[in-house]
């Protein structure tokens, strides 16, 4: 999807991540809702690490360590306050928040994280240190996604896709977690990638 957006020189993934930001800034200052602004802070920070992860204009060469680390910092934070926005919106509806939805939630995060294992086990030039932060950022996207499922499951209207946006930025940063932690990364990936999290990231933001 990126390479629809190559404006005015710039890479299209740059030109998308701001577009994403400015959406979620206008409807935090629209609706002026709690969740809209924790959504915005979370897509700020999803930007950040966009720019860091895509190292725009050499910005990750200048940092003393990886930049793939930094950019999974600022995911890592973009998660925890997805995960605050949509509590709050539980919390507003007195929701209940363990519900079928999270179940459906847990289960996938759990077959994902079997996979990783498997894969991990299979391959004798896996890093550990990659596996460990693999394993603890699925965690962390796990408490967003199942948030969010728990959210959809309840609200019961147009705004139970969002179950479909936590998905779909869930695969997009398993792919990246697979294809670091395997060491192989392929521009069909990337193509898919950039497919399945800005999608995910404006149906998060939408829904919120």
């Amino acid at each position: 999807m990126n390479h629809y957006f190559r404006w005015f020189g710039l890479p299209g993934s740059f030109v998308l991540t701001m577009l994403m930001f400015a959406l979620a800034l206008v409807l935090a200052l629209c609706f002026h809702t709690k969740d809209r602004w924790w959504c915005l802070a979370a897509m700020l920070l999803s930007s950040l690490g966009d720019i860091v992860l895509m190292n725009f204009r050499g910005v990750g060469d200048k940092m003393p360590i990886p930049y793939f680390y930094v950019g999974a910092f600022f995911f890592i934070f973009a998660h925890l306050l997805y995960t605050g926005g949509y509590l709050t919106l539980i919390r507003e509806h007195r929701f209940k928040y363990i519900n079928p939805g999270f179940w459906t939630a847990v289960g996938v995060i759990l077959a994902a994280g079997l996979l990783l294992t498997f894969l991990s086990l299979r391959d004798k030039n896996a890093s550990a240190a990659m596996y460990v932060l693999c394993l603890t950022y699925m965690c962390i996207i796990g408490t967003a996604c199942a948030t969010i499922f728990s959210y959809a499951w309840s609200i019961r209207s147009w705004r139970s896709i969002a179950a479909l946006g936590a998905l779909s930025f869930f695969i997009s940063d398993y792919i990246i977690g697979i294809g670091k932690l395997m060491g192989y990364s392929t521009p069909a990936l990337q193509e898919a990638i950039w497919w399945f999290y800005p999608i995910g990231q404006i149906i998060i933001i939408i829904c919120g």
